[in-house]
């Protein structure tokens, strides 16, 4: 069983390797962050992922969103308790609480055995992951993963300027272009909650980007970002982003 090991520390990093060649697991390779991790799983296609959770900025529920199909099985590590999990524990395969015991380890690594043989490889739900990723603290300052290529990119959250979508995508729209990313516009105004307003059901706009915001005489309004873009705020938005941006941003109203 191919596995590749995920996690932030190196100390915990090693402590599984060496448990899991006690229970005759290869390794096929190791990754310190999200984005090390997605590009190692598409390019070694292990079986089995000990991920961990808590990650800084790509967490290991982002990481499971980001995998190509069909997903490897999942074990996730976590110092979270068991009640914190609970609306998880059906969608994943296994997870293992940290500190990680070679006991505990090896009946996960069992569990992944089984699944394997008996070609049962069901992947955690979007609306698990959004559940329980939902727990988790939002960073100060932000970066967000985009796609890039045939990979994925960190993208900081400050040189964003809107949020839209458009065909069943959303786009990350910054200096250097426009990003597909893999979240739906509300997961967006959760995550960057402080940075973003909602300005209609298809866009978010980064208030620090906004230079102007007009009324249009309907009750809607048109904000003028910093490149210039206009971004329609709808009649059911505009007294709300009107009400954020005053209070966040120095913007000239009319």
């Amino acid at each position: 069983m191919r596995t590749l090991i995920v996690d932030d520390e190196p100390a915990a990093r090693r402590r599984l390797a060496t448990m899991l060649a006690e229970l005759d697991v290869e390794v096929v390779g190791e990754a310190a962050d999200g984005v090390e991790a997605l590009r190692l799983a598409a390019d070694r296609r292990p079986d089995l992922l000990l991920l961990d959770i808590a990650m800084p900025e790509v967490d290991g529920f982002d990481v499971v969103r980001h995998l190509e199909r069909p997903r490897p099985l999942i074990v996730f590590q976590t110092a979270f308790d068991d009640h914190a999990l609970e609306a998880f524990d059906h969608e994943a395969l296994d997870y293992v609480v940290k500190p990680v015991t070679l006991e505990r380890l090896s009946r996960a690594v069992e569990r992944a055995r089984e699944r394997l043989a008996a070609t049962d490889r069901r992947e955690p739900t979007e609306h698990a992951l959004r559940r329980v990723a939902a727990r988790l603290p939002v960073p100060t300052k932000p970066r967000l993963l985009v796609r890039s290529g045939r990979g994925h990119r960190l993208l900081p959250v400050a040189e964003i300027r809107r949020f839209s979508a458009d065909d069943g995508l959303t786009y990350a729209h910054s200096g250097d272009g426009r990003h597909v990313t893999d979240y739906t516009l509300a997961e967006l105004e959760a995550r960057t909650a402080g940075y973003f307003v909602r300005v209609s059901r298809s866009a978010l706009v980064h208030v620090e980007h906004v230079d102007r915001i007009v009324s249009n005489g309907d009750g809607s309004a048109t904000l003028t970002l910093s490149d210039g873009t206009p971004v329609r705020a709808s009649r059911r938005r505009a007294a709300d982003v009107r009400r954020t941006l005053e209070q966040q941003t120095q913007v000239e109203p009319r």
